[in-house]
């Protein structure tokens, strides 16, 4: 039980990233984070997942949110 809320809360964070209107997300970007969704899904369904399974999910969480937050790119201004 303890793994699985740690896994909704994680699914939880990316999700309200892809729902943040403010953050701009290009195309590319939504659907990393989606597939990292789908990942750590998976990685919930599973019965006993090796201890390798859960670092390869976690690590390739943390890496594609840490790469959309340092991306170089300038946002698009908002029109007001």
């Amino acid at each position: 039980m303890y793994k699985a809320k740690n896994i909704d809360s994680c699914i939880q964070i990316i999700k309200r990233m892809l729902g943040d209107q403010s953050n701009e997300l290009g195309s590319e970007q939504q659907k990393a984070l989606c597939r990292v969704v789908g990942k750590l899904k998976k990685l919930k369904k599973q019965q006993n997942p090796s201890r390798d399974e859960v670092y390869r999910a976690v690590a390739e969480a943390a890496e594609t949110v840490t790469k959309i937050c340092n991306d170089p790119r300038p946002k698009r201004k908002s029109h007001s």
